[in-house]
């Protein structure tokens, strides 16, 4: 196969993918629309350098950190925090553990989506975000702590 047909395929297997990890880092579907065309076009300018084209989903998903990273970054100078759009508008906003989600630090919740909804394993992960595969795991169990305690003082409060 040749190099550009191995980059549109690897694309085109990613694609829901990389819009499913903007969205979780944006919760803008705009916004996580050109975070993945940020991603395509940056992994492509690049694509000649990189020497495992079997891990190139990896690096589009990497790419993808990046970019929806740099988006945060520009948000911040733009406005301040509060005129954000902090709202997320995606896959089902109706339902509770969303919000939940939603509302966990960045640092634990991108390693809990790649993990339970992109369904990556704690090395994929490891090396998606480049860091240690203890630190993935950990920070893993940490969200699922903090998401426990919020819906147990939700629940306790909603007794009352």
């Amino acid at each position: 196969m040749d190099q550009e047909k191995l980059f549109l395929e690897a694309v085109r297997e990613s694609r829901d993918k990389m819009f499913r990890i903007a969205m979780s880092l944006l919760h803008v579907p705009a916004d996580a629309e050109d975070a993945v065309s940020a991603a395509v076009e940056s992994t492509w300018k690049h694509f000649h350098g990189i020497r495992n084209t079997e891990a190139l989903s990896a690096y589009l998903v990497r790419s993808t950190v990046n970019a929806a990273k740099d988006e945060l970054r520009r948000r911040r100078r733009k406005a301040p925090l509060e005129s954000v759009d902090q709202s997320p508008a995606a896959e089902d906003p109706g339902d509770p553990l969303y919000w939940y989600i939603c509302g966990l630090e960045e640092k634990y919740r991108l390693p809990l989506v790649l993990r339970f909804q992109e369904r990556m394993t704690e090395q994929e992960i490891a090396a998606v975000l480049r860091l240690p595969r203890g630190t993935v795991s950990s920070r893993i169990r940490r969200a699922l702590s903090i998401l426990k305690e919020s819906m147990d003082k939700e629940g306790s409060a909603d007794a009352e």
